[in-house]
């Protein structure tokens, strides 16, 4: 069996999507600039799922509010200026590659997937079932046996989706040395900021908040 992870597309990112699709297809000249902002909504959805979503499921004081109502803008605004740094030049031809990357990523909306645009791709079967294994605990009330094994595999979650998201495309396009550093410099922090936020939200939960936790996850990693 084979399988997936399959993270639902907010109606902002449906139309980044397909706008800068299509624009390559057609060769348009506004490619790029569609890029960035295809991009912009790519890592809104990857900080709402990772850190707003899971930080609204415990009482956080003022201080630790403002410190992920931060550390989301600071993400948010790094990405963006890193995004424009690497891709304001890329041209139709060099975009050709991540372009058939997303004919792959995207999954539009259909009868297949209860008509939900979603972003998917195949992971192996190691991490899938040690995912799945960890969310049928919790969903039978055991999840405090079980957060360590849930932190480790919602941080392999959160790289796979960090990789397949972005790095991945990165790959297609030559930078300089300083660029590479800064963009390498960037993607760490923002695992770093991930997972500083999801184990400080399973550390306070109980064993009733541990099953809906994640039972707010365990959807996106699906057989196929």
């Amino acid at each position: 069996m084979a399988y997936m992870v399959a993270v639902p597309a907010s109606p902002a990112l449906v139309m980044g999507i397909e706008d800068f699709v299509n624009a390559v297809k057609h060769d348009r000249n506004n490619s790029a600039e569609l890029y960035i902002r295809m991009v912009d909504h790519m890592t809104d959805r990857m900080l709402s799922l990772f850190m707003i979503e899971p930080s609204q499921m415990i009482t956080l004081s003022s201080t630790q509010t403002k410190v992920i109502d931060f550390a989301v803008a600071t993400a948010g605004k790094a990405s963006h200026m890193l995004s424009r740094q690497i891709y304001k030049k890329v041209s139709n031809k060099e975009f050709a590659p991540i372009v058939a990357r997303f004919s792959q990523l995207y999954w539009p909306a259909g009868e297949d997937n209860d008509n939900q645009a979603h972003l998917r791709f195949a992971i192996d079967d190691v991490f899938a079932i040690e995912f799945m294994a960890v969310a049928e605990q919790c969903a039978a009330g055991q999840g405090e046996q079980v957060v360590d094994r849930m932190s480790a595999v919602m941080d392999r979650l959160s790289d796979e989706i960090i990789q397949n998201f972005f790095v991945a495309n990165n790959d297609h396009v030559k930078m300089g040395f300083v660029t590479q550093k800064a963009v390498d410099i960037g993607i760490d922090g923002s695992r770093k900021a991930i997972r500083a936020v999801n184990h400080k939200v399973l550390k306070g939960l109980n064993a009733s908040q541990l099953k809906g936790f994640m039972g707010h996850y365990a959807p996106i990693v699906r057989a196929v």
